[in-house]
């Protein structure tokens, strides 16, 4: 069959399909990947084909939480915020939700788009749907423009979520509020209102079909899932983290403790201002009898105060070949390094920045639940208080021994092999052509 996988332009959410992808492929099936031209060299870069959804000179720039929110838009948000009245954990998924992933979704589908004009991804995706006319669209849960056009084409679809399912769980969320509100709650729901103009483009209903999938393919922990009512297919979390030429001081185990520092990709495009937390890991591991290996990048290293004595940097290394030489990693919260280090059964340090928060008090909260690791905000502790706080993962074995629970948990769920055989049944299920 042939299988359209449509990511948004990110390292981020790329890289948790691939894998998938590569089965996929090694299954003989067709896989071309669809996004933003700045996205080619990435996906080339795996080993894949590279689909471009049109010219980058008129395609939105994506610019996630930084493009500006509309008056209007702004005051529906702030509506449902209100309605909602959400606490505790509760509220800061919803903030997470409407100030980082909701942001990504309007680049694309912006809840201000007209039917009777031209929609640049949704219009470049639908041409690609219609004349290569894939079996299946595997869609991004910040890209339901291709759902649409998996609707319009015949086939079928599903999303693959690369981190807890925020969309399926906020949507669920604003209809309990609707229902108990009585009609409080005026505002559109975000992604019926970024989806619809789309709808309307193709004369296509707004289902919960077309919004969440036919299905969602899910790679993350099933322990720290949220909560929602999506049919999921479980798959394997396998890091792929890029590529590299291996330097020679990894060849082989270190002679002592190693513990990796990284601040992942997405603070690298997105958070510049990063001063603090790039200061804060760094005196973390200061005077410690470690090895630090710091995946720190030119812009990073610029408002570095000093590299410690037992610090080595490098620009990039591939996670999935330093960590399983760690003891410990230290970074930002990120799931895609938490997935990394389960996969390598290390303890986890996150030290989150708390202009640019993103997932981390998400992933710290887990990693204190499950005994694998520890989370703070680095305004909060001085950098001997995290040193002590590190010292304490590594020498207490009860981190690593949560930590290598957890793997066990992870190699619970199917392979990406494994996978392969229940995306080609519900493709022939869901497909609307023969």
């Amino acid at each position: 069959m042939r299988v359209l996988i449509c990511v948004w332009p990110a390292a981020a959410h790329l890289y948790p399909g691939v894998p998938l992808a590569w089965a996929l492929r090694a299954a003989g099936h067709e896989v071309r990947v669809a996004s933003h031209p700045s996205l080619a060299d990435a996906v080339t870069g795996a080993g894949l084909t590279a689909v471009p959804l049109g010219d980058e000179r008129t395609l939105p720039e994506p610019l996630g939480a930084g493009r500006p929110v509309p008056p209007d838009v702004a005051a529906d948000l702030e509506q449902i915020t209100k309605t909602l009245d959400l606490s505790g954990h509760e509220r800061y998924l919803w903030s997470y939700h409407r100030d980082y992933m909701l942001p990504a979704l309007r680049d694309f589908q912006p809840p201000t788009a007209r039917a009777d004009e031209p929609q640049p991804a949704l219009d470049g995706l639908v041409d690609i749907c219609r004349s290569w006319r894939p079996d299946l669209v595997l869609w991004d849960p910040t890209m339901p423009a291709a759902a649409v056009a998996a609707q319009v084409s015949g086939a079928a679809h599903a999303r693959f979520v690369w981190g807890p399912d925020l969309f399926g769980w906020a949507h669920e969320q604003y209809a309990r509020g609707k229902e108990q509100t009585g009609g409080a709650l005026t505002a559109q729901e975000p992604l019926t209102a970024s989806v619809a103009p789309m709808a309307a483009r193709h004369g296509l209903a707004v289902t919960d079909e077309l919004l969440l999938g036919q299905w969602t393919v899910n790679p993350v922990l099933e322990a720290m899932r949220l909560p929602t009512r999506a049919r999921t297919v479980s798959v394997r979390w396998v890091p792929y983290t890029g590529s590299s030429t291996l330097p020679e001081w990894l060849y082989g185990p270190s002679a002592g403790p190693r513990v990796a520092i990284t601040l992942g990709s997405s603070v690298r495009a997105w958070s510049q201002e990063s001063g603090l937390l790039v200061n804060r890991v760094l005196e973390m591991v200061d005077g410690l009898d470690v090895e630090a290996v710091a995946t720190l990048d030119a812009t990073q290293l610029a408002v570095a105060d000093r590299i410690p004595d037992n610090v080595r940097v490098i620009d990039y290394v591939p996670l999935s070949e330093l960590l399983p030489t760690c003891s410990a990693v230290i970074h930002h919260g990120g799931h895609g390094t938490f997935g990394a280090a389960l996969a390598a059964r290390i303890p986890q340090f996150v030290v989150m920045d708390p202009r640019y928060p993103m997932e981390a008090p998400l992933t710290s909260r887990f990693l204190v639940g499950s005994g694998a690791g520890t989370g703070v905000r680095a305004d909060r502790h001085s950098g001997a208080e995290l040193r002590a706080g590190l010292a304490r993962l590594i020498g207490e074995p009860s981190f690593a021994e949560a930590a290598t629970g957890l793997y066990t948990d992870l190699l619970s769920a199917p392979g990406p092999s494994e996978t392969v055989p229940v995306l080609e049944r519900l493709t022939r299920h869901h497909r609307a052509r023969a």
